[in-house]
């Protein structure tokens, strides 16, 4: 087990999304996942969006891939500024070392585009057309799917894109600083928003909680990579790369067939809608706040901003090219310091009072003349380990990251680095708002904030800007998933219908959301219920189970114990965490 691969296992021409029968230990044969699934559209999906939110076109490298066949992978991944005559084939430096001559690639495209039918067609590439659709099992509904993702254009084809694309065709990757960035942009989001709160109902032990949770997802995050580096015994896909574990979902169909691929998409699917729904309570929230004062919004309730932030976003989920959207994904580091700082301003600065409404006395809102605070509450640990977990909730990323860093062998070294510069951001975070407001500390650390001062609207107009931008990228795979499955289930031509069927999809997701949100008590509930339920079983959970699964007989029994009390207090977490989030809501006073 966890051996290399052997070149002399048989590669076909070319790949598909969907993965093989395989015949793990104990497991039997099983069958093939159809390819071009709706799971698999997805999924690629999916990873499309995790490289969007952090890979911004104004951090891209400058160095070009040494490997002439990591090619077709990173613009899989990344979006080629060209416009290829024939579809893409997602091709890695391990694919090519599996395939062989570099001249295979041509011949792969040439089968690929043979292959494919009527149905396919020559379209230029459009990051979710790359769906390696084959003619294996899916007849019309692949080519259903094939076309209706093609149809749109998430990247855009207006030549800008997060990659740099030589005269020879060459693409740049990301570089170790690069990876470090675009996993901070990651990671660093809504949980910061929420700390000061959770110390609220822990007391100061939550940040023994902070640094347990900070310590072993890092742990959890650097096992992801040697998942991704184990070879299984039977293949994932067809072609090249037919025995490499890219992500998530190829990890839950080694250890637990077709029904783990399954587990995972949903459980992805579930935590990428909720944090759509997250960031209509930011915007929702501190629009309110905000616009509390002018005359026109006095009589508006929250559920009012919550509509007028659904309306906001909608015309962004409605757009079929997303690219200008990655220019704003730098956004995450930035919004996420210039909050800590500006905190940290308001706190030192005597003069800028803080929120009246949420803090009066003993609250003083000042690091200066600190605010009263409690060493620990017990009653409250059970809401509090979601409310922390959510902040390391970046896991389903760390895949995707890794498939596209330059240097792979540098991975758990960029893993170490990005977990310590959010630890003390986090750490920062939570302590600076929890001195200053103490008791008093909202479940959004923004709402602490006065109006009245230009530090902190400023601060506030930041973190308002942030979602718009992340909400149509959260969206967008749900929403193609979607729109792929009526098409092909309802055989919708292309042409105007398509259009209308992206209509209807789209706006009743966010109507969805919308719903969602206006039945929730307050943020924290929704966060609390994500860092429980969704944290805790892909960042603990999962990594530990698969990696107990495929290497058990290669670890020492010190890891075994690890890993099994992992995965064990992982579902613990995950259940007592959502139950006590739903069950005590807590107060916004």
């Amino acid at each position: 087990q966890g051996n290399m691969a052997d070149p002399s296992r048989e590669t076909r021409p070319f790949p598909i999304s969907g993965g093989a029968g395989r015949e793990e230990e104990g497991m039997g044969e099983e069958s093939m996942p159809e390819a071009g699934s709706w799971v698999d559209a997805v999924s690629r999906s999916l990873e499309m969006s995790y490289l969007l939110k952090s890979r911004s076109p104004w951090v891209y490298s400058e160095t070009m891939s040494a490997d002439p066949m990591e090619e077709q992978r990173a613009r899989s991944l990344s979006h080629a500024s060209a416009q290829p005559p024939i579809l893409s084939t997602s091709l890695t430096s391990q694919e090519a070392r599996e395939t062989g001559e570099h001249s295979s690639r041509s011949n792969s495209l040439m089968l690929m585009r043979e292959s494919s039918g009527s149905h396919m067609k020559n379209i230029g590439l459009k990051s979710l057309e790359d769906f390696d659709v084959a003619q294996r099992g899916l007849g019309q509904y692949a080519a259903e799917t094939e076309s209706l993702l093609s149809d749109h254009d998430i990247m855009g084809g207006s030549g800008r894109s997060s990659a740099r694309i030589s005269a020879t065709g060459e693409v740049a990757l990301s570089s170790f600083g690069q990876t470090v960035f675009n996993a901070l942009n990651l990671l660093m989001g809504v949980g910061l928003l929420s700390l000061p709160y959770a110390m609220r109902l822990a007391g100061w032990f939550g940040m023994v909680i902070l640094l347990i949770f900070s310590l072993f997802t890092c742990y959890t995050a650097k096992l992801l990579g040697r998942l991704q580096e184990y070879t299984p015994k039977s293949k994932l896909r067809e072609g090249p790369g037919a025995y490499t574990i890219y992500g998530f979902h190829d990890m839950g169909y080694v250890v637990f067939g077709n029904w783990g691929k399954l587990f995972i998409s949903i459980l992805f699917i579930a935590e990428t809608f909720g944090y759509c729904c997250v960031y209509l309570i930011i915007e929702g929230e501190n629009l309110h706040h905000q616009f509390a004062n002018v005359a026109v919004f006095q009589d508006w309730a929250r559920q009012d901003f919550m509509v007028l932030s659904a309306v906001l976003f909608l015309p962004t989920v409605l757009l079929r090219n997303l690219s200008w959207l990655s220019y704003f994904s730098a956004l995450g580091v930035f919004s996420s310091i210039m909050l800590l700082v500006g905190v940290a301003i308001t706190g030192l600065w005597e003069s800028i009072p803080p929120n009246q409404k949420y803090c009066s006395a003993p609250c003083t809102g000042s690091l200066i003349r600190p605010s009263p605070t409690d060493d620990i509450h017990l009653d409250s640990l059970t809401k509090v380990i979601g409310l922390i977990m959510v902040g390391f909730a970046g896991h389903a990323v760390f895949p995707t990251l890794r498939n596209d860093m330059i240097d792979k062998k540098q991975y758990t070294k960029m893993v170490d680095v990005s977990y310590v510069a959010v630890t003390v951001t986090y750490a920062g975070m939570a302590a600076v708002g929890y001195v200053m407001f103490g008791v008093a500390a909202q479940s959004e650390i923004t709402l602490n904030l006065s109006n009245d001062n230009w530090v902190s609207r400023m601060v506030v107009w930041i973190v308002v800007v942030n979602p718009v931008t992340k909400f149509a990228l959260d969206m967008a795979p749900i929403a193609l998933g979607l729109e792929a499955f009526f098409a092909a289930y309802f055989k919708i031509p292309q042409g105007g219908f398509h259009f209308l069927l992206s209509i209807v999809v789209r706006t009743f997701l966010v109507a969805l959301a919308l719903t969602i949100v206006i039945a929730a008590p307050n943020f924290a509930v929704v966060l609390g219920v994500m860092g429980s339920l969704c944290a805790f079983t892909i960042s603990v959970t999962f990594p530990c189970w698969c990696y107990v699964k495929l290497f058990w007989n290669e670890i020492s029994w010190f890891e075994r114990i690890i890993n099994v009390a992992g995965t064990m207090v992982g579902v613990v977490c995950a259940i007592i965490g959502t139950v006590a989030s739903m069950m005590h809501p807590g107060s916004e006073a």
